[in-house]
């Protein structure tokens, strides 16, 4: 079943990424976060029994988020041209659990899982759905790089030069 569809899990995650926008990644606790999302540890535990299963979750929650976006912007466009366009749609929120997501995977590796299906799928798609498989997938390299260099807070480019090179890369999206 779909995260999205499951109420109380979603309220659960939302409230988990709340606890690490508000407070950070090292104070995500399944207290913590049964007390932002109001319901007992035990409800929590209920969809979620260790933190591991609600760090799994949040990935999967932020994976659902982000084709949810893709599919609303799709409508008749190439694949890639909706990411292009979607890129720098990414929440404050999103963009902190990422970055607690990749922390919190640097003590578990299996967490990144659901992330790496999703990106072979993603790459997948893209390379099926362009006149040129390269230069979508060296696009798709291009806009996943400039995204965890935003979400790192590591990119060396102001915002003039990062508008500058996203209408490049929506250029070039638009005519593979």
């Amino acid at each position: 079943m779909s995260i999205m569809r499951n109420n109380k899990k979603s309220l659960i995650l939302a409230a988990a990424l709340q606890v690490v926008e508000n407070e950070g990644a090292n104070h995500l606790t399944l207290d913590a976060v049964a007390k932002k999302a109001g319901f007992s540890k035990g409800g929590v535990l209920y969809h979620f029994s260790t933190k591991t299963e609600l760090l799994k979750g949040m990935v999967n929650y932020l994976i659902e988020t982000n084709d949810l976006k893709l599919l609303k912007r799709k409508t008749g466009e190439k694949l890639i041209t909706a990411i292009v366009q979607q890129e720098n749609q990414m929440t404050t929120q999103e963009r902190r659990a990422s970055f607690a997501l990749v922390a919190a995977a640097s003590e578990d590796e299996e967490l990144l899982e659901p992330a790496r299906k999703y990106y072979s799928q993603l790459f997948r798609e893209v390379t099926r759905n362009s006149a040129s498989s390269e230069e979508a997938m060296l696009l798709l390299l291009a806009i996943e790089g400039m995204r965890w260099l935003n979400i790192l807070d590591l990119s060396p480019l102001s915002k003039d030069e990062t508008k500058n090179i996203r209408r490049l890369l929506k250029r070039r999206a638009a005519e593979n």
